[in-house]
């Protein structure tokens, strides 16, 4: 019994884990909250507990998990890290240090307690001391972010200014590249369709660079992806337009994001902001036309998908979005034309093959519509759209065939 609760407490214990990436704290808590129910000795638990209630500035609470931990391993890093961290939020310095001073004794190249230790004397005034530590740790790590930040913060408490603007230009140049190495890393992941994995290094890139405009807007889609509230979704591509007013991939992620929930004036006011700087950007203007279509605006809508061809003919996109419109404005024939202007471009677009198939299901051509879902799901066999689509084709040619016999038998 003892073992199956260990083995399910480290289940809710990766739960929570995930729940964290996601930045769904209080989720996060309960999950390690059930994982501590099942296993107490779970020192894991404890330490992700307090380090969640850390980041929810829940303190004197957080220190207390910490506690936990070090009562079991008073030698344990990580609890006498994070402990320090929270008396240096808390404002009571010497008591942080005295946590770093414990951790350095146990592992003496355990760098981010040497920073943050260097950080809390220059906040009592011991800059010197403070400036020596953090000497220190450039000599042997000259990348090291918290350290440059801090040498930038204690050579202006010294009065050199222009060293200090020289180490902030540095740690701001530091935390951008490796802000950006993390981005990439999660990209990968993405590409490859492993989002809980890439969650991870977007949520560490923000916490490295929180002006990363390209993480941040990544995560935002990938809370999207999950299945997020809009709230939860729109912070992250909020805090992107905070930095950047003009991020287009912000803008474009939270209009299609509305669109797609049925907030369609909220979807317009986004690709509007788009248009007012970039007024030839094809996206924003036939997702605008889609968006004008929502609310019945039909000549509007038209004008705007419209306008996306005028700037690109061969933009099979914009030739789909008046597939989309023509169709939804039962258009069938002009449908069709604007289908095989997009395949003329890209024969193997699936959407196009697969809204061809969808026209000509529309029209009662079930054959034709068959074989142009079979060109969709030979290129993508997992598309389940398509394949229901031809099923109800495939049923409409049985029932044909049967009403065909049936009338030939009815005039023996």
């Amino acid at each position: 019994m003892v073992l199956n609760n260990s083995k399910n407490a480290w289940y809710f214990l990766n739960q929570g884990l995930t729940a964290v990436y996601y930045n769904n704290f209080k989720k996060a808590v309960s999950r390690f909250n059930k994982a501590i129910s099942l296993d107490p000795n779970n020192l894991t638990a404890q330490l992700h507990k307090g380090t969640t209630l850390y980041k929810m500035e829940n303190f004197q609470n957080a220190i207390d998990y910490f506690d936990n931990v070090l009562c079991t391993d008073p030698k344990n890093l990580d609890a006498l890290y994070n402990k320090g961290l929270t008396f240096e939020k808390l404002g009571e310095y010497e008591k942080a240090i005295s946590c770093f001073k414990q951790s350095l004794e146990i592992d003496s190249s355990y760098h981010d307690s040497l920073a943050t230790m260097g950080l809390c004397l220059s906040k009592l005034g011991c800059n010197k001391e403070a400036l020596k530590i953090t000497e220190q740790i450039l000599l042997v790590s000259p990348k090291n972010i918290s350290a440059l930040y801090n040498m930038s913060l204690i050579l202006g408490r010294l009065g050199r200014r222009s060293e200090s603007i020289s180490f902030l230009k540095k740690a701001i140049d530091e935390d951008s590249e490796q802000s950006n190495a993390l981005y990439e890393k999660g990209q990968d992941l993405t590409g490859q369709g492993k989002h809980e994995s890439a969650i991870k290094y977007y949520t560490r890139a923000i916490e490295i660079d929180k002006k990363n405009t390209r993480a941040l807007v990544a995560k935002g889609w990938t809370l999207d992806f999950a299945g997020f509230s809009n709230k939860d979704i729109c912070v992250f591509y909020d805090k992107a337009l905070d930095v950047d007013p003009k991020c287009t991939d912000a803008l474009m992620n939270k209009g299609l994001l509305f669109d797609r929930t049925g907030l369609y004036k909220m979807a317009i006011a986004c690709f509007d902001k788009i248009l007012e700087y970039d007024s030839n950007n094809i996206r924003a203007l036939y997702s605008k036309g889609i968006s004008l279509f929502s609310l019945k605006k039909f000549a509007a809508a038209r004008f705007y998908c419209e306008s996306a061809l005028e700037i690109d003919p061969k933009n099979v996109n914009a030739l789909c979005s008046m597939v989309w419109f023509l169709e939804h404005s039962k258009k069938y024939g002009e449908a069709l034309v604007y289908c095989d202007r997009a395949l003329a471009v890209n024969p193997r677009y699936v959407y196009a093959l697969s809204y061809k198939g969808k026209i000509l299901l529309s029209l009662k051509e079930y054959e034709e519509s068959v074989k142009w879902y079979d060109k969709a799901i030979e290129i993508d066999p997992d598309n389940q759209t398509a394949i229901y689509h031809k099923n109800k084709a495939e049923v409409e040619i049985v029932n044909m065939k049967k009403e065909s016999i049936l009338k030939k038998l009815s005039k023996l």
